[in-house]
């Protein structure tokens, strides 16, 4: 081979190298972020059924309906 091509092989695979060093760390950030949004939704989901529950017990003769999107 020339070292023309040799060359551009090599600035291929260091290309490579670089490209898969970048999707491997976005894939630990996503990873990350998906755990910490699991966690938020079931934060986000007690902390809604205890305002409800407080809701409830300030106001026992009001009942909480939750709207028909939900």
């Amino acid at each position: 081979m020339s070292d023309d091509h040799e060359s551009r092989i090599e600035k291929l695979e260091i290309d490579l190298a670089h490209a898969t060093h970048t999707i491997d760390e976005l894939n630990t950030v996503v990873f990350d972020q998906g755990r910490q949004i699991d966690r938020l939704t079931r934060k986000l989901s007690d902390m809604t059924d205890q305002m409800e529950e407080l809701i409830e017990n300030a106001l026992p003769g009001h009942r909480v309906d939750k709207p028909p999107h939900y």
